[in-house]
């Protein structure tokens, strides 16, 4: 369920893995006249500058601190956003409410375990947002919006990969695939996409360099685990050899979209929205 485009009497709070896109989002919350608080669940971002939101540092397995902060705090709608590391389950310390959870998403892929949570967090009363909707114009546009002209074979080359996606989809696996000359060179796994950007430039071939296909899951709930790119992703592609990164428009989310289209015109790597 999307936000109201009227602020008041509802608050935010922003549950933050790492990278920039939480603080983009509570910043853009701020602007749309949100009243908010972030719920770090990583270490990496414990001493980032969160303007005038209170910040609650919680470990990831304290479920019942954090809905017991949610409440005190008298949040109404949350944001879940940033990179989480898949954790090792003996690492983590676990409360009452997280050990129920785990029971349940144990041996799920991520789609299935989502889902899970997200009925746990509705079932608090709170109400699940998408990070795209705090930040304006951020979504893959259709078509070719930087870079340069895209060849002929990049129709190809998306077409190859999307179909492996969507088939591998079903499985709850993928959201990202290198292809070049049609083949595939690597499929995003547990490592995340930056570091299937490094195995692909490993194996790539001599020539156009490979595409970058990036789709989200059919039917995967775009509020918890919309795909991603940024600055980091055009810096990877670019030195791994990539020409090209095609997204589903409308589906993947920009983060600094301005800035990754100066950085693609930059480094001569296309960017196309499908």
């Amino acid at each position: 369920m999307s936000p109201a485009n009227n602020s008041v009497n509802k608050k935010l709070a922003v549950i933050s893995g790492s990278g920039g896109l939480p603080l983009k989002v509570s910043q853009n919350a701020i602007k749309k006249g949100w009243d908010g608080i972030i719920i770090n669940l990583t270490d990496i971002n414990i001493d980032k500058n969160w303007l005038n939101w209170n910040v609650f540092n919680i470990k990831i397995g304290k479920v019942s601190q954090i809905f017991k902060r949610l409440h005190t705090e008298k949040v109404t709608h949350i944001v879940l956003c940033g990179g989480i590391e898949r954790p090792k389950l003996q690492e983590i310390k676990f409360d009452l409410k997280g050990l129920d959870i785990m029971s349940k998403i144990a041996f799920k892929g991520d789609d299935a375990a989502l889902r899970v949570l997200s009925l746990e967090i509705e079932k608090e009363g709170f109400i699940i947002s998408s990070a795209s909707y705090f930040l304006d114009n951020s979504l893959v546009p259709k078509g070719h919006y930087a870079g340069p002209t895209p060849l002929k074979t990049i129709f190809g080359e998306i077409e190859r990969g999307y179909n492996v996606l969507v088939n591998l989809s079903q499985n709850d696996v993928g959201q990202s695939i290198a292809v070049q000359n049609g083949l595939v060179l690597a499929i995003e796994a547990i490592e995340g996409t930056d570091l299937m950007l490094k195995r692909s430039g490993l194996l790539k071939f001599p020539g156009t360099g490979p595409v970058l296909i990036k789709a989200p899951k059919v039917n995967q709930d775009l509020r918890f685990d919309q795909p991603v790119i940024g600055i980091q992703t055009i810096k990877n592609a670019v030195k791994s050899g990539f020409s090209c990164i095609a997204c589903k428009h409308n589906e993947v989310l920009i983060v600094d979209k301005s800035k990754v289209i100066r950085l693609a015109n930059s480094k001569s790597l296309t960017l196309f929205g499908f």
